[in-house]
């Protein structure tokens, strides 16, 4: 049987901070790219794993949640479903994730662990941009 490989990646986005203001803008391009048909992978490093977990783990300031209902735009958990229909590619690294002391059970079931030299195997070319 012949092994498949995904998709060069277009876009990669590093979310290495926990504040929602960072999360969201990551999450809004990832959404705009992916439904603009580009190949969007989303790394997160460090503190910013919250943003690959169910509930939201440790995530700072969410003040912007509320501003952002009041005015009709897309708020986190809309934002990362979409993402998740629309195919982007989600990892987290191993060694934020045991420095928050999460696991698996913790994470978005979509979620790979992996160290750096997957993520960059992965990442390929790709723009990559940090949050």
């Amino acid at each position: 049987m012949a092994e498949t490989t995904a998709p060069p990646c277009d876009l990669a986005l590093l979310i290495v901070e926990a504040r929602y203001e960072r999360i969201h803008a990551a999450y809004m391009l990832a959404a705009t790219a992916a439904a603009m048909g580009r190949h969007v992978l989303l790394f997160g490093m460090g503190a910013g794993v919250c943003a690959f977990c169910r509930d939201w783990n440790g995530l700072e300031d969410g003040g912007g949640a509320h501003l952002r209902a009041r005015a009709g735009v897309a708020g986190l958990d809309v934002l990362r479903d979409a993402v998740v229909d629309m195919g982007a590619m989600f990892l987290v690294c191993d060694s934020g994730v045991k420095t928050l002391g999460l696991g698996a059970k913790d994470l978005l079931a979509e979620v790979e662990t992996v160290g750096l030299p997957s993520f960059f195997d992965r990442a390929g070319t790709a723009r990559q941009l940090v949050f």
